[in-house]
């Protein structure tokens, strides 16, 4: 496939490109992955993932699989998700399917999605200021 220059959105936007971020990174529906996955931009998983996962912004489709722990900025789940997941935003479809735990700043879930699991909520500020804290030999008992 060749860039002509042509192919871009009525807003200007390079199609494949979100918010001037670089290409998302496609694992397609007929593809297994056995592994980590590490990247400093967005990926979607139309396939099946086996591994932890680590990105800004994670999309899950509808027919994907995916067991492993996610850490990424903004996580979209459409499908099944096994594993533990830490994002500032989490977003669960009317089709998704997670087991596990999930710590998050925000998180919607739409009617029909099913979670088994707990939900953390988390304050980055808060969390900053806790980490800030000197903890001396006198507070400790």
């Amino acid at each position: 496939m060749f860039f002509n220059g042509k192919d871009k959105h009525a807003n200007g936007q390079t199609a494949g490109r979100r918010n001037n971020r670089e290409l998302v990174s496609l694992i397609s529906s007929d593809l297994f992955v056995s592994g980590n996955l590490v990247t400093p931009g967005d990926l979607q998983i139309d396939g099946t993932v086996e591994g932890d996962i680590q990105c800004q912004s994670l999309t899950i489709g509808q027919s994907a699989s995916v067991t492993g722990h996610i850490n990424a900025t903004d996580v979209l789940i459409r499908g099944s998700h096994t594993g533990g997941i830490e994002a500032r935003s989490v977003t669960l479809g009317k089709t998704a399917q997670v087991v596990g735990d999930i710590s998050h700043e925000t998180i919607a879930i739409e009617a029909g999605a099913t979670l088994e699991g707990r939900l953390t909520g988390r304050h980055r500020a808060l969390d900053a200021v806790i980490e800030a804290l000197p903890f001396g030999e006198e507070q400790q008992g």
